[in-house]
């Protein structure tokens, strides 16, 4: 940097605060403008196409839906990988996109695909609305003493959700629970052989008796009427009065041969709801799904108006809407963690500032850096769409953030200081604020380089770690703005007269002291070579040992369930064991609310039998937990709690991370295990085998095979040969199955804004054993009436309830989750373990592991490339400040060394090497490497002015001492609160801030005392080998 640019800046330095004061106000109006969540979205780009065949069972889903679908998406450009489900009545195909993929364009590029396909029975597939695993971010139950099911089930459908969907962000708003009104038509097959009907001839006359229509215009003289038809049908009146046929010209009516009534569709699952004041068995809930890419917090906010203005003024008297899930609260909660720990952190980093600096004005300079620095960082936030949340915002090191300005001020105090008497000239200052602007330059430049690797991650990790190297990298760069273009100006303004300066007499006795030690290390300086070496090999041993995860656990203040319990139940069944759940649930205190999702809901979009719970789980604030008590004691205590009641087998999760599991490793779990093959009964033994070989390693708790087992089916196979010989077709035999007996709805009836489907059924008692089912008359075309056991076989047997494929082939999936075990070392045993102990044709079926494995796998090979890349380009920035490479080499000998601390640190705390701590340490990296550049360029200095090397070697550390010394007590201090918190969104801070915290604290002490030593080793074999040159040269 040029003295005369050094000049004019200090010259100026009233335009550079105007212009500061500018950048902090458009900073502000940044921030208000961020996107601020509790944790990134760190679902992959995804879209699935949801099939609904109304009656279907799994395996003529599959042949009939599942695969054409998949057949026509194979190939599609941008596709990771593609899972489906095919369940009763339901084909749900889920498909991953790469990363970076555009959501909209990848959703058109399947739709386009969706459309070549023609589906039997009328099916048409869909989009689900475009939201992410993390998207689900409001839930509510809709209450009322003095309305029923029915009549709140309205309400949700036609007033609340209709707001609710007003709000822009919103994708859309599911139903799960309440009861879905059908005008129904239920027929007395009795009456129909007495009246001599058919049922075709019934859903004909409805079909026919059910219609308005357009006339064009008529004219009379000036005007024109426009001619309308109105033939809708109303109401039940209006039902009951279509004409079926006439018998002998008396007109037989709909109303003669069965009943009419309001009912509802078949009910597939039920809503449980329970807290401190309420106990619901029956209720309903609606979910808001955040559209992709929106700000939660803006939209929440909206969501907020809505809900208010129902519940104040729309909603009719009695009927509420009651929140119980919203991530306003968390996101508020996190905020409030991170927000907490920087301003611990701020305040440890001032008070050491005034310890060490002695006044106040000085510290007061170098800590309008960090507001400034954080500034401009929303600045850049905003112009480049990051997100303001726990990892862009939780990793800001405010020590980082004054090192640079710290030296800059040091050095224009120890110009005061060594000349208390003098009015300081600019020019002087300009001269001491050049030599140190270039290493403040050059070590922010290594620190940025440091986070380089983040950008380098894929899916999670990226998605995770990404913002936080933009959000530190865009701070550092304010921060070396305010270091290069504020400091020198203001802190010359500040000591440019002659004034008492501090004399800080502890920090001269340690700094003399310092100084004695490193005289003494020099006098034997290859001493350190054997110190250093056990520091190296300690580092390598502890890396060995240190546990090997993929992320630390986030908390997000809830607990999510996934409960299987046995196949085959009903609605009514499933409610009963629902009670009992929120009842044993209720029970701890720590406990807010307990909902229960039993089933799938009435649209039909779950993959889920009665015989599958998801349940959310509110939890009191930590702090007003029994002193020492962990959600993870909680956990515990339910799991045994759980374990007494029969048939429950639970899977421990949270809403967030569930969703976004079940989207990467395609069960909701963090690890799974799955088994292809094509043979459903082998699939499901090898499957029950790993899942019984994995109950006996130490860390494997809620293991459960993800599909449910075989359940009961009545089967009605169709004789061709019979249905010909007695004048029928399959689509006869099909109709009484899907009309008679299913209930399909046949037609559409309106009312105002409202519209319902009218069924058509045999009433219950006609119907219900296999052997009334087996009797039910089919009506030939000469009119003679044949019992369905004439044409189909009807009988009793087991169907598969769900089946799963992953890109063409199917699978099981045998999940599990990790509890009180590092991953490399349970994935190791458990590798082995079935290995051994589970034999299966290896020709015919493979067995794959995903999840949290294929992840860690992935970002461990990625870090094994980027992280020798980013020292290679450390390397190449020390070169060029140095122009020598045994300097550069020296100065980045302190990484391996630093490595030590950190691994001793996080084995020390019991924690694992994940990528948060994979992060920390290479921040730690390029933050020990600045310590490394700050003296070297002292000592350089020193010597280009003509002092001896053994000389400038000792005041050269002793110059830096104060410097050094308070970058990395501020860097340490202002993590220190994040390596300790404990509180939602901590979680990813802390292994992050406890490598930073200890393992600076050991490279300080390396770059302080083993450095110095190097460096005199170095040189002075080089002025040898000169010396001895020159001999050789002279003889």
């Amino acid at each position: 940097m040029k003295k005369e640019l050094m000049l004019s800046i200090i010259q100026k330095r009233w335009v550079m605060l105007c212009l500061f004061v500018v950048m902090c106000i458009f900073g502000y109006y940044s921030w208000k403008q961020l996107s601020i969540e509790a944790y990134p979205d760190i679902a992959d780009v995804t879209s699935q196409v949801v099939t609904q065949v109304p009656g279907l069972a799994a395996e003529e889903v599959e042949q009939q839906i599942t695969i054409p679908l998949e057949r026509a998406i194979n190939g599609l450009p941008g596709m990771h990988v593609m899972r489906s489900k095919s369940t009763f009545g339901l084909s749900m195909i889920t498909i991953v996109f790469k990363d970076g993929t555009e959501d909209y364009w990848s959703r058109q590029r399947v739709q386009e695909r969706l459309n070549e396909v023609e589906l039997p029975y009328g099916a048409t597939s869909g989009l689900d609305p475009l939201t992410s695993p993390v998207g689900e971010v409001y839930r509510y139950i809709v209450e009322s003493d003095q309305h029923s099911l029915r009549e709140l089930t309205d309400l949700q459908n036609w007033v609340i959700i209709p707001r609710i969907k007003e709000v822009s962000g919103v994708a859309d708003v599911t139903n799960f629970g309440g009861i879905t009104t059908q005008f129904q038509v239920e027929i007395d097959p009795s009456k129909l052989e007495q009246y001599n009907l058919s049922l075709k001839q019934v859903i004909e006359a409805i079909e026919n008796n059910n219609a308005n229509v357009g006339g064009s215009v008529l004219n009379r003289g000036d005007l024109g009427y426009v001619v309308r038809g109105i033939g809708l049908i109303g109401n039940l009146d209006d039902l009951g009065h279509i004409v079926v046929s006439t018998t002998s010209g008396v007109p037989v009516f709909l109303n003669d041969i069965g009943s009419l009534k309001y009912g509802n569709l078949e009910r597939k699952g039920v809503l449980g709801y329970t807290d401190r004041t309420r106990d619901y068995f029956e209720s309903l809930e609606g979910i808001v799904l955040l559209l992709k890419h929106e700000n939660p917090s803006k939209v929440l906010e909206a969501v907020h108006t809505a809900v208010d203005e129902l519940n104040n003024e729309t909603l009719p008297e009695g009927a509420k809407i009651h929140t119980f899930l919203d991530r306003t609260d968390l996101v508020d909660t996190t905020l409030s963690t991170v927000s907490h720990t920087l301003l611990m952190g701020m305040g440890l980093v001032v008070l050491v500032l005034i310890l060490f600096l002695g006044n106040w004005r000085g510290a007061l300079l170098v800590s309008i850096t960090i507001p400034v620095s954080l500034l401009i960082a929303f600045i850049l936030m905003h112009l480049t769409d990051i997100p303001a949340n726990l990892l862009s915002l939780g990793a800001i090191d405010f020590g980082i953030i004054v090192d640079g300005a710290i030296v800059m001020l040091e050095t224009i105090l120890k110009k005061r200081e060594d000349n208390p008497e003098q009015y300081l000239e600019e020019k002087s200052i300009a001269q001491r604020a050049k030599e140190v602007g270039r290493p403040i330059l050059f070590s922010t430049i290594v620190i940025i380089t440091a986070y380089l690797p983040l950008f380098a991650f894929e899916r999670v990790e990226r998605k995770l770690f990404t913002p936080m190297a933009f959000t530190m990298s865009y701070a550092m760069v304010g921060a070396l703005l305010v270091a290069l273009l504020l400091i020198p100006g203001l802190a010359y303004a500040i000591y440019r007269k002659p004034r008492k300066i501090y004399k800080n007499k502890w920090l001269d006795k340690l700094k003399d002291e310092y100084t004695c030690i490193v005289t003494g290390i020099l006098e034997t300086p290859s001493k350190v070579i054997m110190s250093s070496s056990l520091v190296l090999v300690g580092g390598i041993v502890l890396s060995a040992v240190v546990g090997k995860d993929f992320l630390p656990e986030l908390d997000e203040g809830s607990i999510w369930l996934q409960v299987n319990l046995p196949p085959g139940i009903s609605v009514e069944k499933s409610r009963e064991l629902s009670d009992t759940l929120r009842a044993r649930t209720m029970k701890y205190s720590e406990v807010t609310y307990m909902m229960v999702q039993a089933g799938r809901n009435d649209d039909g979009t779950d993959p889920f039998t009665p015989s599958h719970f998801e349940v959310s789980i509110g939890i009191k604030p930590y702090g007003e937990w029994p002193k020492g008590k962990t959600k993870k004691d909680l956990i515990n205590e339910l799991e045994e709690e759980y374990k007494s009641l029969s048939g429950f087998k639970v899977g421990f999760s949270q809403p967030m991370i569930d969703g976004v599991m079940d989207k990467i490793a395609g069960a909701h779990s963090e690890l799974v295990v799955k088994v292809y093959g094509e043979d459903f009964r082998e699939t499901r033994r090898i499957a029950e085998e790993i899942t019984r070989v994995l109950g006996t390693v130490k860390g494997a708790v809620d293991l459960d095979i993800d599909q449910e087992p075989p359940l009961p089916q009545l089967q009605i196979s169709m004789n061709r040969d019979a249905i010909a010989r007695y004048g029928l077709n399959v689509s006869d035999v099909a109709d009484l199955i899907e009309v008679a007996i299913g209930g399909k709805a046949i037609a559409q009836l309106y009312q105002d804004d409202r519209q319902y489907d009218i069924t058509c059924k045999y009433k219950e008692e006609a119907r219900n054993t296999p052997e009334k089912i087996a009797g039910l008359m089919l009506t030939s075309s000469t009119g003679a009436k044949i019992p369905l056991s004439q044409v189909a076989d009807v009988r009793l047997s087991l169907g598969e309830s769900t089946i799963t494929r992953e890109m063409n082939r199917r699978h099981l999936t045998v999940k599990l989750n990790l509890r009180g075990r590092d991953l490399a070392s349970f994935l190791n045993e458990a590798q082995a373990t079935i290995n051994e102990n589970v034999h299966y044709d290896k020709n015919k079926y493979t067995v794959k592991w995903g999840g949290a494995f294929e992840n860690q796998k992935r970002a461990y090979t990625r870090l094994s490339v980027i992280i020798p890349l980013t020292l290679v380009g450390m390397f190449i920035l020390l070169y060029a400040t140095f122009g020598k490479f045994r300097q550069a080499g020296l100065v980045l000998s302190i990484v391996p060394l630093a490595l030590f601390g950190g691994m001793l640190a996080l084995n020390v705390r019991g924690m694992t090497l994940n990528v948060s701590s994979a992060v920390g340490f290479i921040a730690m990296f390029g933050l020990s490497i600045q310590n490394g550049i700050i003296m070297v360029s002292q000592i350089n200095g020193l010597r280009i002015k003509g002092m001896e090397l053994r000389k400038s070697v000792i005041e050269g550390t002793r110059q830096r001492f104060r410097p050094i010394l308070m970058t990395s007590v501020t860097t340490i201090l202002g993590l220190f609160p994040a390596s300790l918190a404990t509180g939602i969104g901590s979680d990813v801070q802390r292994p992050l801030a406890t490598v930073i915290v200890y393992g600076l604290m050991f490279s300080t002490l390396v770059s302080m005392f083993l450095l110095p030593a190097f460096y005199y080793l170095a040189e002075n074999n080089v002025l040898n080998k000169k010396k001895n040159d020159e001999k050789e040269y002279t003889l």
